[in-house]
């Protein structure tokens, strides 16, 4: 890898591991409150987020993840819900795995964020609703492209989390 990919390389890393500590966001796993949202929620749907085509190339796809996630959940007692099932929640609580990637010749930058998001309302103006995340944990760093398919394990150790969470919520 000649001198300037690698140093592109090694300033997306650094973007991404910047962007990991900036995007705190309103809900982080070890907030108190975020996990209260967690309460009484029997199930969730799941939605990926498409990956990047290169990554998909490499077998990380969607697929694939979406499959982890809903393993992980239905082996800790956690409902996954179908479209419709979704639908007639209340609250409308699902998982949204979002993985962005970025390949640097042998080198992939990345970056994992999962979120419990559902329906909340203003409390100024109840009438007015919106779906937010109110969990989320984010994680980032760099693979090598012949590793990428580990990004597999990162994505189920932040389920973990959530799971953890989830569970803690409603003992």
């Amino acid at each position: 890898m000649n001198k300037s990919k690698y140093a592109a390389a090694v300033a997306c890393a650094v973007l991404v591991c910047i962007f990991s500590s900036l995007s705190s966001g309103v809900a982080k796993e070890s907030d108190k409150q975020s996990r209260a949202s967690l309460v009484a929620i029997k199930g969730v749907g799941v939605i990926v987020e498409d990956l990047a085509p290169d990554a998909e190339q490499e077998g990380f796809t969607t697929q694939l993840i979406q499959a982890d996630v809903e393993q992980k959940l239905r082996a800790a007692g956690i409902t996954v819900l179908t479209e419709e099932e979704l639908a007639k929640t209340p609250g409308i609580p699902y998982l949204y795995v979002n993985i962005f990637t970025f390949r640097e010749a042998e080198l992939y930058a990345y970056h994992i964020t999962l979120e419990l998001k559902q329906m909340v309302a203003l409390i100024r103006k109840p009438g007015v609703k919106q779906s937010s995340a109110t969990w989320k944990i984010s994680s980032g760093g760099t693979v090598g492209a012949m590793k990428l398919r580990e990004l597999r394990s990162f994505v189920k150790d932040d389920v973990d989390r959530f799971i953890s969470a989830w569970k803690a919520a409603n003992k």
